[in-house]
């Protein structure tokens, strides 16, 4: 009886021990400098055999599916987004690259919009932050809100911006770290064939 005492003692303080340190690196804003990526670099999957039929958030596999709420309140789910090429951003108001690529993730939504969803998450900030953000960069595209670090989590980030090029059957083809400019985006799209219409 006493051992068993012992090891549900062990365990509940681990799973407290766990929870606390989780809570901490989501709410500690004291050092977040070390998840700023400055300089941009990428992996592609451009070949469709690379690909994989396993949900993973890794290259050539498919995107982990995602529901997060939009600045309205209503939920948005990755997967409805099936069927276009797509690109996640995750980013942060307080994060300089990301402020820094926000000009060209908006002019690139801009100029192709209609072949390509741009959809960004906002990491561990309320939705007033988020708006005031937003309004102030003329940001018009879909963003939601991670304020929990639940889709951080799930898509193992180890900074940000970190962006995600997304295929119409939902494949991961590209990961990007860092900033990006308009050109490198559509360049990216192009390289990987994900510009053309399905009937082309």
């Amino acid at each position: 009886m006493l051992k068993r005492l012992i090891v549900a003692g062990v365990i509940t303080g681990g799973a407290a021990m766990l929870a606390l340190i989780g809570y901490s690196f989501f709410t500690s804003r004291n050092d977040l400098s070390k998840f700023v990526l400055r300089e941009g670099t990428g992996l592609f999957a451009e070949d469709p055999k690379e690909l994989k039929a396993q949900t993973a958030a890794r290259l050539g596999h498919l995107a982990p599916d995602f529901a997060l709420s939009d600045l309205n309140g209503q939920t948005v789910r990755l997967s409805g987004f099936r069927g276009k090429p797509l690109l996640l951003n995750f980013w942060a108001a307080w994060c300089p690259p990301c402020r820094k690529e926000m000009p060209d993730l908006q002019n690139f939504h801009e100029r192709y919009g209609e072949k390509v969803v741009l959809l960004g998450v906002n990491w561990g900030e309320d939705a007033n932050t988020v708006k005031e953000f937003l309004a102030r960069y003329g940001v018009k595209y879909l963003n939601l809100l991670d304020e929990r670090g639940t889709a951080f989590v799930l898509y193992r980030l180890t900074g940000i911006p970190t962006s995600f090029f997304i295929d119409r059957e939902g494949f991961i083809r590209g990961i990007w770290l860092g900033p990006l400019k308009v050109e490198e985006i559509a360049g990216i799209f192009e390289r990987l064939g994900l510009m053309k219409e399905e009937s082309e």
